[in-house]
């Protein structure tokens, strides 16, 4: 089982050989991307203008989200999430989306988008893959699906939603080792909390409430990757 650990701040991990990390995150964010537009060319006009578990919004308003958020800087993303705590600010963060022409459009874009981050020299960060497996995760939701994630994937969205988690989703967590029954990987200190590695997410990113929960008899036995 990957122990992410190693991605903790220093005083946190143990004093292992981090030679083959890297923070580079291109080939993870474009299968995301992927997987997420597969999803919307299957489900086409039935789930573009379905219901997320986002309150009042739409897939289609999540894949323009998605798309229109590409490549933004680290003071955009600072300014965009400061709007949306103004009152207001959700709804007007709404009326001023891009709209896109449909879910073969979106589903294009996010096949574009992918095929670039490949091809590109520098590499993609964290931040993006979280936009993409937030939206997944959203748009899935939507679908009665679960978009399939890499357990690299996974692992390293939850890792950064746990270093940043507010307080009430920290108070659940701390002093606890999370651990995917099904992706292999886990990080934290202290007795373990499990679930799938879509139900932790779920549970991190603030979309679902549903906690992950002491190992059960069943949970030992789950097959991992």
């Amino acid at each position: 089982m990957a122990d992410l650990s190693r991605y903790l701040p220093l005083s946190r991990r143990p004093d292992v050989d981090e030679s083959g990390v890297t923070a580079d995150r291109r080939a993870e964010t474009a299968d995301v991307l992927r997987a997420l537009a597969a999803v919307l060319r299957h489900d086409g006009d039935g789930l573009w203008t379905a219901s997320t578990e986002r309150p009042g919004w739409h897939v289609d308003e999540v894949a323009a989200e998605l798309v229109s958020g590409f490549g933004r800087s680290r003071s955009r993303r600072a300014l965009d999430a400061a709007g949306r705590l103004v009152r207001g600010g959700e709804a007007r963060r709404l009326e001023e989306l891009p709209r896109l022409d449909g879910p073969s459009a979106a589903a294009d874009a996010l096949d574009a988008r992918a095929d670039r981050i490949l091809a590109r020299a520098h590499p993609t960060g964290i931040v993006e893959l979280d936009d993409a497996v937030v939206a997944a995760l959203l748009v899935g939701g939507a679908a009665g699906t679960v978009v399939p994630l890499s357990a690299r994937a996974s692992g390293a969205v939850a890792l950064r939603r746990a270093a940043a988690a507010p307080t009430e989703i920290r108070a659940v967590i701390a002093g606890h080792t999370l651990r995917a029954t099904d992706a292999g990987w886990e990080f934290g200190h202290g007795s373990p909390l499990v679930d799938t590695a879509h139900g932790m997410l779920r549970f991190l990113t603030g979309i679902g409430a549903a906690a992950p929960h002491p190992p059960t008899d069943a949970d030992r036995t789950t097959p991992r990757d």
